[in-house]
């Protein structure tokens, strides 16, 4: 095992998708194909998370509409479609669960994370961006939307992979491009 990997904690499937084979797991991140050779990786998906910021540094976040944590609050955000490009897929998250487009502003971090009751091994990378004018709608799997200062953010926030790229936005806003760049976000 790799250091610092962790095992995959999905229990191994018993067939091949392709040949229907019996797999066998030759080690604790794949499964290989008796009959024809296939290879099924157990991977992270891809997830996209975007926290808009406003001129003032107040992050947008959005109210869960759907379980796990129901009614807590979360970054913006979701799995990729297969193959889409990754901000194409930051933006269409923002449009869906917004009502509203945005631009991409800055990286902010890529994080580990598990999603749901089975432990879905995740990929989050974040962008910070600034919403396009227009209304704000809940929409999606969102209940509600809400401007919030980072030194008062909501005190449950249910992803490890949210606090932390909040945690890296914040020291981010204290830099001198940062700030520049927020002052100009009305222009």
């Amino acid at each position: 095992m790799c250091l610092g990997m962790k095992p995959s904690p999905r229990p191994p499937f018993l067939f091949c998708p392709w040949c229907k084979g019996d797999l066998t797991r030759d080690n604790p991140y794949r499964q290989v194909c008796c009959s024809c050779g296939f290879i099924l990786y157990h991977c992270s998906s891809p997830c996209m998370g975007a926290i808009p910021v406003d001129e003032h540094g107040r992050v947008l976040l959005a109210q869960r509409a759907i379980e796990p944590f129901f009614g807590q609050w979360n970054t913006i955000g979701g799995f990729l479609n297969y193959q889409e490009e990754p901000l194409e897929g930051l933006v269409r998250e923002v449009r869906e669960e917004t009502g509203v487009s945005c631009t991409v502003l800055d990286f902010i971090t890529i994080t580990a994370d598990t999603y749901g009751e089975n432990g879905q091994a995740l990929l989050n990378t974040y962008f910070s961006v600034r919403l396009h004018p227009g209304e704000l709608r809940p929409q999606d799997d969102v209940s509600a939307l809400q401007w919030f200062s980072l030194d008062a953010l909501p005190d449950a926030l249910p992803f490890a992979s949210d606090r932390k790229a909040l945690a890296v936005l914040r020291k981010k806003l204290q830099s001198p491009k940062f700030k520049e760049l927020l002052q100009h976000l009305n222009e």
